[in-house]
């Protein structure tokens, strides 16, 4: 069995790999139909015997050349080359041509569909055995007798082979909306549905002796749609309006949000140009970003990049224009549409101080009020959010300031651009003269990696241990699907949500430092440290309290 099976990666296919895999599919469906088909004629003509012949010395060759220059499976695919060759050199005995076709048509199955269970699977077996079934009768050509009725047993094949075709239709993620007629992939599963529908009613109107060969034209070229299925790119999800997207165009993904009328916010790995605008970088944030104006409906975002330029479409509906958003909600976004959430962006992370983030904060004002620190500088940006962690932290009893002080400590509880803008200050501060000695502490929301690199060391309390398998397991999503990106706290929570998970309720006070402790390809004891996932990509972030109280 090759690994060019249904579910090979669409982008990563020559054409001559796809040709190779639709000829040694019908081919050896060629062979495995007169095999198992030999019982139903008495002897069998020289020119069918030539036919299968030509199909098994074709199946070999095939066969040869997978195993030499491809990925694949050598047991299934030398188990195919026998059953094969062996085929035409048995037609003349029956059950032992039977027992062999059997044998190559479980492979043919094995083939296309030992990865599917289900409804997949039920489909991919009724369309190999259907397209096996017809190409056998039509070259044997058995007769018109008692036993075997040539239009009724076409009747079946062919109801069968459209009844998977449907089916296929239906798990295939398309459904039945415009994707099925204005794409490769639609266009593909209509041809394997459409044409044995053709050949059913077909076999109420031909003459029996016209029906197999003409149906059989039908079968091959709705079997070579088949086939080919596995190469052609699965079309993206329709967008939806106001649910943000995530699509794909000059070879690297593409956020949009909130994807309504009016400006939103585009969010790609580099820099670009989306429909006349740069995108570029800002602090704080990875990637690039740009802010585009999209109208009311359906429209397209071009998209330039590295002399390429492609389009994605968007549907912004008909609804409200869209509200202000910033890269902290649209990474949030992000993470929801990557856990499998596809509902509408009605709120950002700035809009309010969750449960979570506040007990955070309050934990460590408290732990800041136990080191007896003299005096904290606390830094916010006049949301909501930062409105109300201000006055979580004043209320600890601990003297408070807007300015900088001497002998102080600062906790930034603001956005991700006015965090930005502070760190950076204080970054330069300190090779300059010493600048808040108590250490420097920022609100859960600013676990970035950009921000927590922007300064030499900092602290922040989260509900979560970022090593954990349960949060690496989204920043490995995340860089599997944006490359570059780095997890946020709210990306991980919208992430967690989506799969109705949560984090623990506890809260530990974390130290980042910019430079890992070893060398990122260096290992200790058989351990790696470096992984895939990072939070922070050549960083540390390391437990440095038990459970906040």
């Amino acid at each position: 069995m090759t690994d060019m099976g249904m579910d090979m990666p669409a982008t990563g296919v020559p054409a001559a790999v796809l040709l190779l895999r639709i000829v040694l599919l019908l081919a050896s469906a060629t062979v495995a139909g007169i095999g198992l088909l030999r019982p139903t004629v008495a002897s069998v003509r020289r020119g069918t015997v030539l036919i299968a012949s030509i199909a098994a010395a074709v199946t070999a060759v095939a066969d040869v050349i997978s195993l030499l220059w491809l990925d694949t499976s050598a047991p299934f695919a030398i188990g195919q080359l026998v059953l094969a060759v062996a085929v035409p050199a048995t037609l003349r005995w029956r059950t032992p041509a039977a027992y062999l076709g059997f044998g190559l048509l479980v492979v043919l199955i094995s083939e296309i569909s030992l990865s599917h269970m289900g409804i997949e699977f039920l489909a991919d077996t009724g369309y190999t055995v259907g397209v096996v079934a017809w190409l056998g009768l039509t070259l044997l050509a058995p007769a018109d007798t008692g036993r075997l009725r040539a239009r009724p047993v076409a009747l079946t094949l062919a109801t069968v082979l459209a009844l998977a075709g449907v089916l296929q239709i239906a798990v295939s993620g398309v459904g039945f909306d415009r994707r099925l007629y204005d794409t490769g992939f639609g266009l593909a599963l209509l041809v394997v549905a459409l044409l044995p529908i053709a050949a059913t009613a077909l076999t109420l109107t031909l003459p029996a002796r016209r029906l197999y060969p003409v149906g059989a034209l039908l079968v091959v070229v709705a079997y070579v749609a088949w086939a080919a299925l596995g190469a052609i790119p699965r079309p993206a999800d329709l967008p939806t309006p106001g649910v943000p997207l995530l699509g794909e165009a000059t070879g690297v993904p593409v956020l949009v949000a909130p994807q309504r009328p009016g400006r939103n916010l585009v969010h790609l790995p580099e820099q670009a140009t989306v429909n006349g605008v740069k995108a570029v970088t800002r602090p704080g944030v990875n990637g690039a970003w740009a802010e585009v104006d999209l109208p009311p409906g359906r429209s397209s975002l071009r998209i330039s990049r590295d002399g390429k330029e492609s389009t994605l479409a968007v549907d912004t509906g008909s609804g409200p224009e869209a509200r202000a958003i910033d890269p902290e909600c649209a990474n949030a976004a992000l993470g929801g549409l990557l856990g499998g959430s596809r509902v509408a962006l009605a709120s950002c992370p700035s809009d309010v101080l969750s449960t979570e983030d506040s007990d955070s904060v309050r934990k460590l004002a408290d732990y800041l009020k136990g080191r007896k620190i003299p005096s904290i500088t606390v830094v916010g940006d006049g949301s909501p959010r930062a409105k109300a962690a201000e006055e979580v932290v004043r209320q600890a009893g601990i003297p408070v300031s807007d300015t900088e002080q001497p002998n102080s400590a600062l906790v930034v509880v603001a956005g991700w651009s006015d965090a930005a803008a502070e760190l950076n200050k204080v970054a330069v501060e300190q090779t300059q003269k010493p600048t808040y000695i108590y250490g420097v502490y920022l609100a859960p929301w600013l676990l970035t990696a950009p921000l927590l690199k922007s300064v030499v060391s900092s602290a922040i309390p989260l509900h979560f241990d970022p090593r954990d398998p349960q949060t690496l397991a989204y920043t490995v999503a995340l860089s599997n699907a944006f490359p570059g990106e780095t997890g946020t706290i709210g990306g991980l929570d919208q992430w967690l949500a989506a799969q109705g998970q949560h984090t623990e309720p506890a809260v530990r006070l974390y130290a980042s430092a910019q430079v890992d402790a070893m060398p990122m390809d260096s290992t200790m004891d058989g351990m790696e440290m470096a992984y895939p996932g990072q939070w922070v990509p050549n960083g540390t972030i390391v437990p440095i309290s038990g459970p906040l109280s």
